[in-house]
């Protein structure tokens, strides 16, 4: 009986915040509202005469309606929406010119789902719109652990390699996109994964009564209810054991296109370890171009791997990669995912996925045709 109140106040200070945002949302949605997008190529300069088509929706007549402005000389789209229409969706290409001599990018797809800000009125973009350069074959895997984060109530024993709320640290194979031992069938060690999840305690009373109530109900252990209601730092980690090689943080990260990191694998500027971290709240959130690489899903890799250098420490031959958007799943955090690619050319510092001819499915499957879709062994990044 006495969490009983407690719940109470969790569910009001819930529906205090949806009240707040549900007025904000109200003044928005009866005015007029324009979005900017400055279009830049991979290089930093303007795209002109991009072809935009931008999908809007009448909040109060459930209509569509749709216009198709084009960028000026300075890259600058004007996307311009009566009162009580929302942009709903923006897709962003090149121009006709550029297609009619063969050109393409990797198109850029916004939707009111992620990086519009339905809460403004006005806003502006700054986007990067990359161009198809030279697609290859590569090796290609999204891979997954399952590190289990938390025991579940049904687990009569915690796992004796991973147990409750531990540090994971895994090895890798880079060419066979492997595990290493127990977890795969990894052979050549060239660097290891850590994944850290650090409780950082509960916001208030009203959360932390929440997940007591839940574990005096018998619902689960007193974990789990941490795991849902508590404030958490994830961290993960890539270290490289091997003299030479190295990790380092891409620059760019572009969420809104397939392309998601520049073609290119950097020559200089690797370490032995980089690490990336994540803090996760209670707050509702959603990703916004201005903060979104503080999530882990955001980001990307350069590798190198395999190093050999001569007597003066210089690099004379490796292997490029790159791990695109590592993030932690599921709702107790238990799995870890990342999409991976390996150029197998020696010093060719080319990442750049032509998306249909995958060199490892092509080595463990040489008889079936390639599965598209599957995403253990053919992913939609690149």
């Amino acid at each position: 009986m006495r969490t009983f109140p407690i719940v109470i106040t969790t569910i009001m200070t819930w529906a205090l915040w949806a009240e707040n945002a549900n007025e904000k949302h109200t003044r928005v949605t009866a005015s007029a509202k324009e979005l900017k997008l400055l279009l830049t190529d991979e290089e930093g300069k303007p795209v002109n005469e991009a072809r935009v088509r931008v999908v809007l929706r009448n909040s109060k007549t459930g209509s569509s309606a749709e216009i198709n402005p084009t960028s000026d000389v300075r890259g600058l789209v004007r996307c311009k929406a009566d009162p009580y229409f929302f942009i709903r969706d923006v897709y962003v290409g090149i121009s006709d010119a550029e297609l009619r001599i063969g050109r393409a990018t990797y198109n850029i797809n916004l939707s009111q789902q992620d990086y519009i800000d339905y809460q403004q009125t006005n806003q502006t973009l700054n986007l990067t719109l990359p161009y198809v350069q030279k697609p290859i074959p590569l090796k290609t895997r999204y891979v997954g652990l399952s590190h289990r984060r938390l025991n579940y109530p049904k687990d009569a024993v915690p796992d004796p390699r991973l147990p409750n709320l531990a540090v994971t640290e895994v090895g890798y194979d880079a060419e066979i996109l492997e595990p290493m031992e127990p977890f795969g069938r990894g052979k050549h060690l060239d660097f290891y994964i850590r994944v850290q999840s650090e409780f950082r305690g509960y916001k208030d009373d009203w959360t932390k009564g929440g997940a007591i109530n839940r574990f005096n109900r018998g619902i689960g252990p007193m974990e789990e209810g941490q795991a849902i209601y508590g404030d958490w730092t994830h961290t993960v980690t890539l270290r490289f054991p091997n003299p030479g090689d190295g990790v380092m943080v891409s620059p760019h990260f572009w969420p809104y296109c397939k392309l998601n990191i520049p073609h290119q694998a950097p020559a200089q500027g690797y370490q032995a370890e980089v690490s990336i971290t994540e803090q996760q709240d209670q707050l509702p959130h959603r990703d916004d171009l201005a903060t979104y690489r503080n999530f882990l899903h955001n980001h990307g890799f350069f590798l190198r791997v395999r190093t050999q250098m001569d007597k003066n420490q210089n690099v004379i031959s490796a292997h490029y990669a790159k791990l695109i958007s590592p993030s932690l799943g599921g709702f107790f955090k238990e799995n870890f995912g990342f999409a991976f690619f390996y150029n197998p050319t020696p010093n060719d510092r080319n990442l750049e996925y032509d998306g249909k001819n995958n060199l490892l499915w092509q080595e463990l499957f040489p008889h079936k045709k390639e599965m598209q879709g599957d995403l253990r062994y053919d992913v939609q990044m690149r």
